[in-house]
């Protein structure tokens, strides 16, 4: 028969350093042990622990209960007799605050506040698990020494994956320490990798794990050596050295990435990077990031290369990103980027097309915000970032632009708003100017279930203070006004129906968009910062085919559209939408920039869209444009995914426009089995006959440990010159990773990838 006991902690407190687990559910089955669940299950693939649950046991209390709880003591055995001396025998089990013992045999030393735990011993808080054959505690000093004579300590965290063995170890409060140690998050029979230490300390206040006289190995091979290394214990972040990088590219050799992370305060850190390029020389890397009491937030980027081995002059980086709230209605942005020359990008970014745009945008500037307005004054300036491109094609400077919008229901049927801007341009080799931009309107709105109608009267009013007239003999202060009146109406049918044995609900919504804006000559107007858009399905509803104030289209034109959408009746599950709609012109559109040719139109191109989604597994869409006076396609696209099991996913895409794109894409996740995929995209041009960005890579996955190596062939600038950059990453799970981080690269080139 088992005896039981209750001593108070001031008699006896034989579990201070051992912890424990909590009683039993109520009908005496016993509650999982909390291990590990990493978000995206990092650790799926692992089978155990290198300390098992304790069968039975759970966690009853907390550690900060540990000096008022009083201990229970359960054995097969008691001997209270000896004075000063408490000694238990056979299955000792002792509950205390958060903690548990079990040992063969306990003797409690009451005079020195000492005890003595002897075989078999098992030992369990709210934060760990090990076994020993042997453990001595001083309640005193609150430390607990752990030492075995057969076999080496084993202890396992348990809330994280993280594990390993010791020679001997001690416990002190939330410390523990562990000499001739081993760490790491593998399955104790399959050490994929490991730590071997002359010491690991474990601080569980601050989730911080130490190594002295570290080696890190892959295996049983030694890939690294320090002499001291911290790493974190529940993923979260920490100051001091980061895993190091490695990659190799053509056009700046052999590179080495060190990183030191430094985290200052919850609310700020900061990361400095060493870069090493073989073929140009040494990189400085640092970003500082911050967050506010009041919701404001930034990030820094700098880099700095002194003596570019193959330019010969000292190149760097500024980015600047912050958001920085005064109230809940106003707050500044600035988003700030600049570069030491125009080659800067082509050379160290590793995106395609690094320059393609040949431009860096920086802003700066207060905004407000209201339930019916938004407000904003800011300045924006630009930077070249193509060596091919000269001084003059460089986009106006904006110094400031002040603008303010305003828009209110005023009942059901009344709307009022107001769209405004003042801007002033300035260009270092073109002239500049002001620009007040002022577009007042109402709208009347009208709507049931089943239909809508919206029309609305506004009038638009521009007006330039030049420094020199467009064309001599032009005024420097230009005008232009007219009213725009528009009405937008739609409808929704629907009906059941039933395809393939599945009930659905089938839509018909036709929608018309009627569009009058009179003709106004404006040639004598500059043009600052305005494009034409590229004609697609929202061009349909749009009042202006010009993004930007310098010009205002005429129009005299009904939109005909009509969407078809089906429904799943169960769920409401879309499985289909196609939608087809046209502008007829009853006057052409005659306003025109500089240089583009008039082109007399009755219609414009048939815009069509569709999308169909079968099931979890198919998705599929397609776009077209259709020119009817040419009878041509303007533009196709069509785009595909099938997911199939095991995270596979391929995705099929083409896009065509005439004399201009021809370009096809496959991208695609292959799992071989349940640790090996296969990952891969092409993106081709047919029109250059050439391959715009390759990719091809492998995966390999364990339970605590990624393998991923890829070869990218890319070309990274407007003059079609191609690098080829090799990856190789091995990340060990929970520690870090060795070699060029691909996740970025790989969560953007392959739709769906994710680890």
């Amino acid at each position: 028969m088992r005896s039981g006991i209750r001593l108070l902690p001031l008699c006896l407190a034989i579990a201070l350093a051992c912890t424990a687990y909590a009683k039993p559910a109520a009908n005496g089955a016993p509650r999982k042990d909390p291990t590990l669940k990493h978000p995206a299950d990092e650790f799926v693939l692992c089978r155990g622990n290198a300390v098992p649950e304790f069968p039975g046991i759970a966690p009853i209390g907390k550690a900060s209960e540990r000096p008022t709880a009083p201990a229970d003591v359960q054995a097969d055995l008691a001997d209270l007799s000896k004075v000063g001396i408490s000694v238990f025998d056979g299955h000792v089990e002792i509950r205390h605050a958060d903690q548990w013992t079990f040992a063969d045999h306990v003797s409690y030393d009451h005079d020195h506040d000492t005890w003595q735990a002897l075989g078999n011993v098992k030992y369990q808080d709210n934060t760990v698990r090990l076994t020993a054959d042997r453990a001595d505690g001083d309640r005193g000093k609150d430390i607990t020494t752990l030492s075995t004579q057969s076999q080496r300590i084993q202890y396992q965290l348990r809330n994280t994956r993280g594990n390993g063995q010791g020679d001997h170890g001690k416990v002190e409060g939330d410390q523990e320490s562990f000499w001739d140690a081993t760490w790491s998050t593998c399955d104790p029979q399959d050490r994929k990798w490991e730590i071997h230490a002359d010491q690991v300390d474990m601080d569980r206040t601050t989730n911080v794990g130490t190594a002295h006289g570290a080696t890190v190995k892959i295996g049983n091979v030694p890939v690294l050596y320090l002499p001291w290394m911290s790493f974190s214990l529940d993923n979260e972040r920490k100051s001091g050295l980061l895993t190091p990088s490695f990659g190799m590219s053509e056009r700046s050799g052999f590179m080495l990435s060190v990183p030191y992370y430094f985290n200052l305060a919850p609310n700020y850190d900061a990361t400095l990077t060493g870069r090493y390029f073989g073929d140009r020389g040494l990189m400085l890397d640092g970003q500082f990031r911050y967050i506010t009491a009041s919701h404001g937030q930034g990030i820094i980027n700098a880099t700095w290369l002194p003596d570019d081995r193959q330019v010969h002059r000292d190149r760097g980086s500024l980015d600047i990103q912050t958001v920085t709230s005064f109230t809940p209605q106003f707050y500044a942005l600035t988003d700030i980027h600049h570069v030491s020359d125009p080659g800067y990008l082509q050379d160290f970014s590793e995106q395609p097309f690094a320059n393609a745009i040949g431009l860096l945008s920086s802003t700066a500037g207060v905004y407000g915000r209201g339930r019916y307005w938004t407000a904003g004054l800011y300045v924006q300036d630009w930077q070249i970032t193509d060596p091919n491109l000269t001084k003059a094609l460089e986009p106006f400077r904006r110094t400031p632009d002040l603008w303010f919008r305003w828009n209110q229901p005023f009942g059901e049927h009344l709307e009022l708003g107001v769209r405004s801007e003042a801007v002033r341009f300035e260009h270092d080799e073109l002239p500049g100017g002001s620009r007040t931009d002022f577009y007042p309107y109402v709208a009347t709105p009208f709507s049931s279930a089943a239909w809508y109608v919206r029309p609305e009267l506004g009038y638009r009013y521009t007006r330039y203070q030049l420094e020199q007239p467009v064309a001599p003999g032009d005024s420097t202060s230009p005008s232009r006004g007219m009213p725009i009146a528009s009405v937008d109406a739609g409808a929704f049918f629907e009906r059941d129906a039933n395809l393939f044995g599945h009930a659905f609900i089938n839509t018909l919504e036709p929608r018309l968009y009627y569009l009058y804006v009179p003709y106004r000559n404006q040639d004598d107007l500059p043009v600052f910062d305005t494009q034409q858009y590229s004609f697609a399905w929202d061009q349909l509803f749009r009042t202006n085919t010009f993004a930007g104030a310098d010009r205002q289209t005429n129009a005299n034109q009904l939109t005909a559209a009509i969407t078809t959408r089906l429904l799943d009746a169960s769920d409401g599950h879309e499985w289909f939408n196609a939608s087809i709609g046209q502008i007829r012109y009853f006057q052409p559109p005659r306003v025109l920039l500089p240089g583009d040719p008039y082109a007399a139109l009755g219609r414009s191109d048939l815009a069509v869209n569709a999308n169909l989604a079968l099931d979890d597994h198919w998705t599929m869409g397609a776009e077209y444009l259709y020119d009817p006076h040419s009878g041509r396609s303007d533009l196709f696209g069509v785009r595909a995914q099938y997911h199939f099991g095991h995270g596979g996913i391929v995705s099929v895409g083409y896009r065509y426009r005439p004399d201009l794109i021809r370009q096809s894409d496959v991208s695609f996740i292959y799992p071989l089995n349940e640790n090996w995929r296969l990952l891969g995209r092409w993106n081709y041009s047919l029109l250059d006959h050439s391959t715009l960005e390759g990719l091809a890579g492998v995966e390999w996955q364990d339970c605590c440990m990624a393998v991923r190596a890829l070869a990218r062939r890319y070309i990274h600038d407007t003059s079609g010159d191609k690098d080829t950059a090799i990856f190789l990453e091995i990340e060990l799970k929970g520690l870090g990773s060795l070699g060029r981080d691909t996740g970025t690269l790989l969560e953007r080139d392959i739709l769906g990838y994710s680890r």
